[in-house]
């Protein structure tokens, strides 16, 4: 991926970029067929990142959270673009422009049954403290 990416706006390799395109077109976003790094980038930057930073156990959750919520919330900010109300125009300190928060919340949404079973499977200290609220409560978080 990170790769491909340096390459397809190098000279002589335009063969590549002209293969992404017919191959990946209809899902391609306009910035990313004009130049811009395609959102598989920073996925894969993302994974790394996390894998690098945090115990395996924290970062194979962190990578499945990942897996779960960024095409979901992709795929809901894609269809609520025209809710003129949830976008974030501007972004919150120039990061996250052009989202909506209707993407945020589906991409949630998507985790809250995983974090929640995870969560129920855990060991706790003193279990009679934790609750199948409180549970419920922390997957959302």
């Amino acid at each position: 991926t990170l790769i491909l990416e340096l390459l397809r706006y190098r000279k002589g390799f335009e063969w590549m970029n002209e293969i992404m395109h017919k191959a990946l077109g209809q899902a391609l976003r306009k910035h990313e067929m004009d130049g811009r790094f395609t959102g598989s980038f920073y996925y894969f930057l993302g994974v790394t990142v996390t894998a690098a930073m945090y115990p395996k156990s924290c970062a194979t959750l962190g990578i499945c959270q990942l897996a779960i919520a960024d095409p979901t919330a992709s795929y809901f900010g894609r269809a609520t673009r025209h809710i003129y109300w949830s976008r974030i125009g501007n972004g919150l300190g120039g990061l996250g422009r052009n989202k909506g928060i209707l993407g945020f919340i589906g991409g949630a949404l998507a985790c809250l049954p995983l974090n929640y079973r995870l969560l129920s499977l855990a060991k706790f200290p003193d279990p009679t403290t934790v609750s199948s609220t409180t549970i419920f409560l922390a997957s959302l978080a």
